[in-house]
């Protein structure tokens, strides 16, 4: 945790959480203040349901990976491929690998969501 994060911050950044990230977080507040700070993705090693779609609807990518989430670190360099649920931390010289979104998922997240999606 971070009192300053929003300040430290920086446009394209990448939050690595742990388990039931969002937890205690019903609405779309949590997702679109996060990436109005300008986070390209989040890792977490689960999120909480509720939390998990308001993402996907906000147009924020998220992936579940319980190892690169519990190994990354502050200031290292990660590269996100959700389209082949890829996750590489350049720093360890390291990939994880998870399952894919389905395409249609795929779509409202690169569209910004899923109101930019559906018009």
């Amino acid at each position: 945790r971070s009192k300053n994060f929003a300040k430290k911050v920086r446009p394209g950044d990448i939050i690595a959480a742990r388990r039931n990230f969002g937890c205690g977080s019903s609405r779309e507040h949590a997702p679109l203040a996060i990436k109005g700070c300008g986070v390209s993705c989040v890792i977490a090693s689960s999120f909480a349901r509720i939390f998990f779609r308001n993402c996907i609807n906000m147009g924020l990518p998220i992936l579940e990976s319980k190892e690169a989430a519990k190994e990354a670190r502050q200031n290292d360099i990660l590269q996100i491929d959700l389209s082949k649920g890829e996750i590489k931390n350049i720093t360890k010289k390291r990939v994880y690998r998870v399952q894919p979104f389905p395409k249609f998922l795929q779509k409202i997240i690169s569209s910004g969501g899923l109101l930019k999606y559906v018009r």
